[in-house]
């Protein structure tokens, strides 16, 4: 089993090769750029909501909002519906941006990463959006028992997007489980590899307090993180594999 500082090891080895990081970098503001798109309507969606229950005004700087409007049927029926249909519709950005996201990351550490990857969740984002919904439903229940309940099971399915890339066939849950399996006795291990990434972020964070030019500086350390993830889950597969 590889250390923390074996695996990003691997992940820069991986972006070195073959001019990979530079089409990371692309492929992923690729990817955020469609996101912005495809999401524009579900703003427009919610600002439609907004508007015709007539609470905007009550919001804008000098309105005085009475807690009485969240009383009103005429404004929370439109206000609620909207958010239902926004959050529905959602999904599938989510999913889009997600399977982008992982693939570009598996592809990168099998030495395939091409710009094109920013594009690989057109046919997957319903799907991949769903397994993300029924993901993040189950750690938020494990989490109204406890913080720690929900952190566990965070790190117990965080391999579940990687899973659903390889095994396109596999239902929501069947990923979920999957990647319960390979994280068993592996989940320290992988807290101990977000933990070292502290000071990146923390570098980062740093960055984006430079206007302009700081704000980008996410851009280009997003490729590092994500491979590394991924390759931990190569890690894990590898293993498995031996076991």
């Amino acid at each position: 089993m590889k250390t923390s500082s074996a695996i990003r090891a691997d992940a820069w080895k991986a972006l070195g090769e073959n001019g990979q990081y530079l089409r990371y970098v692309s492929a992923y503001l690729l990817l955020m750029l469609v996101a912005v798109v495809v999401s524009i309507p579900l703003m427009g969606i919610l600002g439609v909501g907004i508007g015709i229950s007539g609470i905007a005004p009550f919001f804008a700087p000098g309105g005085q909002p009475e807690i009485g409007l969240f009383l009103d049927p005429a404004v929370m029926l439109p206000l609620l519906a909207s958010a239902l249909v926004f959050s529905l519709l959602a999904i599938y950005p989510l999913g889009y941006v997600t399977w982008g996201n992982s693939a570009m990351a598996i592809a990168a550490i099998r030495r395939g990463l091409t710009v094109g990857h920013a594009f690989s969740g057109w046919g997957h984002g319903w799907k991949m959006g769903w397994i993300m919904a029924v993901k993040f439903t189950y750690i938020n229940l494990w989490a109204l028992l406890l913080f720690v309940p929900g952190v566990i099971k965070t790190i117990s399915y965080a391999m579940t997007d990687y899973i659903a890339i390889d095994h396109p066939d596999w239902n929501a849950n069947q990923c979920i489980t999957e990647s319960r399996r390979l994280m068993d006795g592996n989940k320290l291990r992988y807290f101990c590899l977000m933990l070292s990434f502290i000071g990146w972020f923390i570098l980062v964070a740093v960055a984006n307090t430079i206007p302009v030019i700081g704000n980008f500086g996410q851009w280009f350390f997003m490729p590092y993180f994500e491979s590394a993830k991924a390759a931990f889950y190569e890690d894990l597969l590898d293993n498995d594999a031996e076991a």
